[in-house]
C-alpha cells in the first residue's frame, strides 16, 4: 500500500492551533502563500482576528481552549460547515512551563499534561473519524526534540511531547489504510517566548520564520518525521541511542547539572 498523500490547498482548508504566537504564527504567512485557506484557533480571539485581518478571506479566526473537548468539536464542526473539509490540521498548541525539580509545582504538570496531550487528543478525536470517512486527510503533530530523552526543567513538557511522538506513529500505524498523512514534527530550540524560562545553553536555536519554512517544506512530503536542525537533532538522537545509563550522566553533564548546587 503506498503511502497516503500529503493535503494539497484544492482538497480543503488548513486548521492551524496554537496560532496566536510564535511557531503557529509564522506558519500563516508561508501557508497563505503556498494558496492554503487557513482557519486559526487559540484562546485569544482579540490576537487570531488582528491576526485573519492581515488576510482577508484567507484566514479565519475560531478561538477555542483546546483542553475542552466539546468546544473542540463545535470548532471542527463549525470550519467545515463554514468553509468545507478539514484537509490538513496542524496540531501546534503547547505550553512550556519549566519545572524545578526540588521544588515542583503541580499545577504546572497538569496544566502542561492537559494543553500538550489531552488538547491534542481532543483535536485528533474530532478530526480523525471525519478524515478516516473521506479516506483523505493530513495531521501534522508538533512535537519536540525533548521527545528523544529527559531534559532538565523539562520534566513535564518533555513527558507531554514524547507522548505526542508515540500518538503520532500510533496514529500513522492505524490510519494509513485510510489514507489519512500523519506527520510529528520534532524541532531543536526554536526563538519563541516559551524559551525565555531556559537558561541552559540552547545550541543552533532557528526564529519561528525558519521553523515555519522547514515545517511547510516537510508537509509537502510523505515522510512521517519534520525534524530540525538536523546537526542538532540527530545529534540528539545518537546521543538518546547510548544506554540510559550513559545519556543521562552525558546530558547532566552537558547541561550543566553536574555542578553541587549552590
Amino acid at each position: 500500500m503506498s503511502a497516503p498523500e500529503p493535503a494539497k490547498p484544492s482538497d480543503g482548508v488548513c486548521w492551524l492551533t496554537g496560532a496566536s504566537s510564535g511557531i503557529g504564527e509564522a506558519l500563516i504567512a508561508d501557508l497563505v502563500k503556498e494558496g492554503w485557506r487557513i482557519a486559526i484557533s487559540a484562546r485569544s480571539e482579540d490576537k487570531l482576528k488582528a491576526l485573519a485581518d492581515q488576510y482577508p478571506g484567507l484566514v479565519f479566526a475560531y478561538p477555542v481552549d483546546i483542553t475542552d473537548d466539546a468546544a473542540v468539536a463545535r470548532t471542527v464542526s463549525k470550519i467545515e460547515t463554514d468553509h468545507g473539509p478539514i484537509a490538513r490540521a496542524i496540531l501546534n498548541a503547547g505550553v512550556y512551563l519549566s519545572i524545578n525539580a526540588e521544588r515542583p509545582n503541580f499545577d504546572d504538570y497538569a496544566k502542561t499534561f492537559d494543553v500538550n496531550l489531552k488538547g491534542a487528543a481532543a483535536c485528533i478525536c474530532a478530526l480523525t473519524p471525519l478524515m478516516c470517512e473521506r479516506r483523505s486527510g493530513q495531521i501534522v503533530i508538533v512535537s519536540s526534540a525533548t521527545a528523544f530523552g529527559g531534559m532538565p526543567t523539562s520534566t513535564a513538557y518533555g513527558a507531554t511531547k514524547a507522548g505526542l511522538l508515540n500518538m503520532a506513529e500510533g496514529l500513522a500505524i492505524e490510519l494509513h489504510r485510510y489514507g489519512v498523512h500523519i506527520q510529528c514534527v520534532t524541532p531543536g530550540f526554536v526563538d519563541t517566548p516559551a524559551q525565555d524560562d531556559n537558561d541552559f545553553p540552547k545550541p543552533f536555536m532557528v526564529s519561528a520564520e525558519t521553523a515555519a519554512a522547514r515545517i511547510c517544506k516537510g508537509m509537502r512530503k510523505t515522510g512521517f518525521e519534520i525534524t530540525f536542525p538536523r546537526r542538532f537533532t540527530w545529534a540528539l538522537k545518537l546521543i538518546y541511542a547510548l544506554p540510559r545509563d550513559w545519556h543521562i550522566a552525558l546530558v547532566r553533564k552537558q547541561t550543566g547539572w553536574n555542578k553541587p548546587p549552590e
